[in-house]
């Protein structure tokens, strides 16, 4: 009796819901961009026998770079000088530390608002004795605009698909049920950074890059 009344059970008609009566859909939406905008990292470091020496070489360049910034027009607001770090230096012969002096670096980070001095201001510091650039990020300064904009366009999209499957499939398109956003306003790009010093005009460009949006929509239907 016990296996009668499972094997009834199964057998009961499935009853449906409204649920069943949707359209799933994926809209997307793309447009290139062109990045308008940087933030820079250089580094100084020096070594040496005196910690009070290296501190005044790197205090030296800072000035040298910070002046360079300011020729080309680079608001202070926009120039963060103050991350500094510095410590012994050790040799290892035979297993042992052998003190052989001090390190020191301070990092330089910087906003550009435009990219048209791009490649002078890397020049420039490099050439007051910055030892490194560590990163480039590059940015589209209105990215959330766009990508509101993008996100609309990526709805539309959806809309229209859900419009066709439904013409397809003899049903009536309904009302949105769900929305759902699965992209996201991209972040900063990075780009490795080589040290180069050259007198040249821009040689560095920015290039166009895709931005995009998607939306996973439900649609009621009617058959």
């Amino acid at each position: 009796l016990p296996l009668l009344g499972a094997t009834l059970i199964g057998c009961q008609p499935v009853v449906k819901t409204d649920e069943q009566h949707t359209i799933h859909v994926t809209g997307h939406a793309v447009t290139a961009v062109t990045p308008n905008q940087a933030h820079l990292t250089f580094n100084i470091e020096r070594e040496g026998a005196e910690l009070s020496t290296i501190k005044q070489q790197i205090d030296e360049v800072s000035a040298a770079i910070l002046a360079a910034l300011r020729a080309h027009d680079i608001d202070d607001e926009d120039i963060t000088s103050y991350n500094m770090q510095a410590g012994p230096t050790y040799d290892y012969v035979d297993g042992k530390r052998i003190p052989r002096g001090f390190s020191a670096s301070r990092s330089i980070k910087v906003y550009l608002a435009e990219l048209d001095h791009y490649d002078a201001i890397i020049d420039h510091a490099f050439k007051a004795g910055a030892s490194h650039l560590n990163q480039v990020q590059f940015s589209v300064r209105e990215a959330e605009e766009i990508y509101q904009q993008l996100l609309a366009q990526a709805v539309a999209h959806a809309q229209q698909k859900a419009k066709k499957m439904a013409a397809a499939s003899d049903s009536e398109l309904g009302a949105v049920v769900t929305i759902h956003e699965s992209s996201y306003a991209p972040p900063m790009r990075q780009e490795a950074a080589m040290m180069r010093m050259s007198d040249s005009a821009s040689v560095s460009l920015p290039g166009k890059h895709d931005m995009q949006a998607q939306v996973n929509v439900t649609f009621a239907i009617t058959p």
